[in-house]
């Protein structure tokens, strides 16, 4: 995935919410210069922002968003965009330099934040670039720890079943004395359960193979 957004073959939806429109035109330059192979919609405010993140099919490489919008500002625009994002990364773009604001955005969990003075097309480029594939990381660790969640759920209780039964044979056998048709009816048991313990034991060998 790295390799395709550093060569430009991986298709990028970038998503631009800036009021300015000289900002923007200035945005879309640097964007266009380093990128040959994306789309951009541009909208002025939230709330058309809003609606296209709430009912678009097309989902967003990455949102570049400016701090000072005409229906919403600073840390309560990010907290509303950060809501609606669906893990899409956010860039945040601002006219002034503000290392507090700059650190609460990064606490709110944007990727990076972008003063437009110091704007270029190399810096702009490598803020998309390590935002998306810090995304993508993080989903990659949510999956294993989904796959991880599911081995463990697998092994404290379907696995269980089978060896509590083998487990009360064993006890049976050891204080009860049998007849020969009740061992064989007990041997079969445990032949049957066994068998269950072994195919949940090769689904979690499966599982595993998934995590890496």
């Amino acid at each position: 995935m790295l390799n395709k957004l550093e060569n430009n073959s991986e298709k990028l939806l970038i998503l631009i919410i800036e009021d300015n429109k000289g900002d923007y035109v200035l945005i879309e330059d640097n964007l266009l210069e380093k990128f040959s192979n994306i789309e951009l919609i541009h909208h002025l405010n939230f709330n058309d922002a809003a609606q296209y993140l709430q009912q678009s099919t097309d989902k967003p490489s990455v949102i570049l968003l400016d701090l000072n919008l005409p229906d919403l500002e600073g840390i309560e625009l990010v907290k509303a965009v950060v809501e609606l994002s669906f893990q899409i990364p956010i860039i945040v773009l601002t006219g002034y330099s503000d290392l507090i604001m700059a650190e609460s955005t990064i606490q709110l969990g944007v990727s990076d934040y972008l003063v437009k003075d110091e704007l270029n097309p190399i810096l702009l480029h490598k803020s998309i670039i390590f935002a998306i594939s810090r995304s993508n990381y993080i989903k990659h660790i949510e999956i294993q720890n989904n796959n991880l969640n599911q081995i463990a759920w697998t092994q404290s209780h379907i696995l269980r079943a089978p060896l509590s039964r083998i487990l009360g044979i064993v006890h049976l056998l050891q204080e009860h004395e049998i007849d020969s048709e009740e061992l064989s009816f007990l041997l079969e048991q445990i032949k049957i359960s066994s068998n269950e313990m072994d195919t949940v034991v090769r689904k979690i060998v499966e599982n595993t193979k998934t995590v890496d």
